[in-house]
């Protein structure tokens, strides 16, 4: 639980997220609550595939369908064979899966009992699953929404989050995912999310988790990690030999990281001397 705690409050320092996450319960529960127009459901879907990044290839056709399935009373119900009809829109007599969209549509309207599929929040369960054995749902059967809910309740359980509703268990899933299996090669070797620093003081490994949890409360909490990737590219092009090997060992996103740690320690350390993160 203290886990779950600890992402939930995280996710209330992150601007980016907190604030659309306001935004779009304003539209769904205010603004446009119902899914009676095409007006009403086409700008929903149109915010949700912008903040989402979902990449819907026709919002009218999928505003139209929705549309057509005539969905406030399901909505209400909770009924999840909605998600599975959602999903699937046929345009030009080719069927479309748009699965994790349709999960998204329907938890905006109803938090609390429609858990957002992403491929993130999978990793987690197939990952935690394969460890503790917690749910009998098998990893290809996350796609029928109706397991997936299952599984959802299963870890809930299983790990005691019943104090945590289904809107919550969401953020905590899928910043776990961002987390350990994020595609920007951010990994964090010492910053376990502690609350003290674990290290001695004289122990280098104390300097490696203080830059750690700087980045991520300061640096990936404001989405600015890009701009510590981008510093490393300029300062790699008229760099040392030895630093150009030295960064090679790891992706930009981590050489950005670290690029931060040792600005932290400037004032006792060269600026272009990355000698002492060898141990890193």
């Amino acid at each position: 639980m203290k886990d779950a705690q600890w992402f939930l409050d995280y996710w209330m320092q992150l601007p980016n997220y907190s604030n659309q996450e306001n935004a779009l319960e304003k539209l769904f529960h205010k603004l446009c609550p119902e899914n009676n127009t095409i007006e009403d459901v086409l700008i929903k879907c149109s915010s949700l595939n912008d903040f989402y990044s979902t990449n819907i290839f026709d919002i009218h056709t999928i505003a139209q369908h929705i549309l057509s399935l005539r969905i406030d009373g399901r909505l209400r119900q909770g009924d999840l064979s909605l998600v599975d009809d959602i999903s699937h829109v046929e345009k030009g007599n080719i069927v479309h899966t748009f699965y994790s969209f349709a999960t998204k549509y329907c938890s905006h309207h109803q938090p609390k009992k429609y858990a957002i599929y992403d491929s993130y929040v999978e990793k987690v369960l197939i990952s935690l699953n394969k460890r503790d054995h917690f749910s009998a749902v098998k990893n290809e059967e996350l796609r029928t929404y109706s397991e997936f809910m299952k599984a959802i309740e299963d870890f809930r359980q299983y790990y005691g989050l019943m104090p945590f509703d289904i809107k919550q268990i969401d953020q905590y899933l899928w910043q776990l995912g961002k987390w350990y299996f994020n595609q920007y090669g951010l990994s964090y070797k010492y910053y376990n999310r502690e609350d003290e620093n674990p290290y001695p003081p004289d122990d280098i490994r104390n300097r490696f988790w203080d830059g750690e949890m700087m980045f991520v409360k300061n640096i990936v909490a404001r989405n600015k990690e890009g701009e510590w990737k981008l510093k490393g590219k300029e300062i790699l092009k008229n760099a040392s030999d030895q630093t150009k090997l030295f960064a090679s060992k790891f992706t930009p996103e981590q050489f950005g990281m670290i690029l931060y740690i040792n600005e932290l320690y400037a004032r006792h350390i060269p600026f272009d001397d990355f000698s002492w993160t060898e141990k890193y």
